[in-house]
């Protein structure tokens, strides 16, 4: 069997960019399959060279705007360890991450703790550990670092919008304009540095006037901040820069002339900073699974695979475009594909794959580098996919 074989009914491309997305999913199997030579199970083969070329592409696409890579997208030692030696910085959420990064080599003043809520415990160790920056979206957490680590650097997370976005985040974090103000103001009260501030669009996010609207509204925060004796030092552009899956998606380039023209009026001052993941990581990913067995029930073809929800597809399940290549060649069929597990949430949706699919054919999902093994478990003792560096 020819495991690059795509079937034109189930990945249409109709036009130049599509065609260059395709011919990047069929490099992602070649190699992918190459590691999949003695399947033992599920696999997470990612490419050091595409690391790296992604880390250059980003920086030379937006020189003003420092990477710090989001270690949630995937936390593994080599992988952070590419990045570090490409010069990105880094972005944590958690004290494991910290010491992640600690371990590499990496300062802990260049370290910056984005997620807005934090324990004291995971304060507490931060700053015992050197780290200077952290964010914050509400009053609560503003007196809870006042408290702790009074010296802190911190940087406010404000709402903005998440349309256009694969994944919203907005509601869980986020501060209204309102609740700006009441930031500011406790802030001052309590004589510390609020001195930045940051949104996140949403996770693979294509609507670039996202950011445009983020950046406008920092302008406007920093300008309240400076009323109030403040002195602006910081805007993080956060993360969502999204990969290309069907060819349609804007490119870092086309984001950065966007991003650009907006930070031109910026003054020097204010350093620039952004937190790609996804886009660092995810298109030099291919996740490996294997069929354990299908299944004819009620007018439905079930294929069930050894990985699903919990073995790191947890974007298939969310409508993530991804696309779905087998070894098997056949007229493409719609297979209702799930996961070995016992639990009704490990189904994974409608698919089209050959419709001679079979127990023991391998299954590659292209473009899976970011939040696949960082969000997988061994639920019900089925392992999660093993990493692979290759060159």
């Amino acid at each position: 069997m020819n495991p690059l074989s795509v079937n034109p009914k189930v990945v249409p491309f109709n036009d130049a960019s599509r065609l260059l997305v395709e011919e990047d999913v069929r490099r992602q199997v070649a190699f992918a399959a190459a590691q999949a030579v003695d399947y033992s199970g599920p696999l997470l083969v990612l490419s050091e060279q595409r690391l790296r070329d992604n880390a250059r592409r980003f920086i030379r696409a937006m020189p003003r705007v420092r990477p710090h890579f989001a270690v949630k997208a995937n936390p593994d030692a080599a992988i952070l360890k590419v990045f570090f030696e490409e010069g990105a910085e880094f972005e944590i959420a958690s004290s494991a991450e910290l010491d992640a990064l600690l371990k590499l080599g990496v300062r802990a003043r260049d370290v910056f703790y984005s997620n807005p809520i934090k324990s004291p415990t995971a304060l507490k160790y931060a700053a015992a550990k050197g780290v200077q920056w952290y964010s914050l979206d509400s009053v609560d957490e503003l007196q809870k670092i006042a408290a702790i680590v009074p010296q802190a650097k911190l940087y406010i997370r404000i709402e903005v919008s998440n349309e256009g976005s694969s994944w919203p985040l907005a509601g869980k974090f986020g501060a209204s304009p309102a609740v700006v103000d009441t930031i500011i103001a406790a802030a001052k009260e309590l004589q510390v540095d609020l001195c930045g501030v940051t949104f996140h669009v949403g996770s693979q996010c294509c609507n670039t006037e996202n950011w445009v609207e983020g950046i406008k509204s920092a302008k406007a925060i920093f300008e309240k901040l400076t009323g109030n004796g403040f002195t602006p030092q910081l805007l993080n552009l956060g993360g969502g820069y999204p990969i290309q899956f069907t060819g349609t998606e804007p490119t870092i380039e086309e984001i950065s002339l966007a991003i650009s023209a907006e930070l031109a009026s910026l003054p020097e001052s204010i350093q620039v900073m952004a937190e790609p993941g996804r886009y660092f990581v995810g298109s030099a990913g291919c996740l490996v699974s294997q069929v354990v067995g299908t299944a004819n029930r009620d007018q439905a073809r079930w294929l069930y695979l050894d990985t699903g929800y919990y073995g790191g597809l947890m974007e298939l399940v969310q409508g993530f475009p991804l696309k779905l290549v087998s070894e098997r060649t056949g007229a493409a069929e719609l297979w209702a594909l799930a996961g070995p597990t016992c639990d009704s949430i490990d189904v994974l949706g409608s698919h089209y794959l050959p419709n001679n699919m079979q127990a023991e054919d391998l299954v590659f999902f292209p473009n899976l580098g970011a939040y696949s093994s960082s969000c997988a478990c061994d639920f019900n003792g089925f392992p999660a996919p093993k990493l692979v560096v290759v060159d």
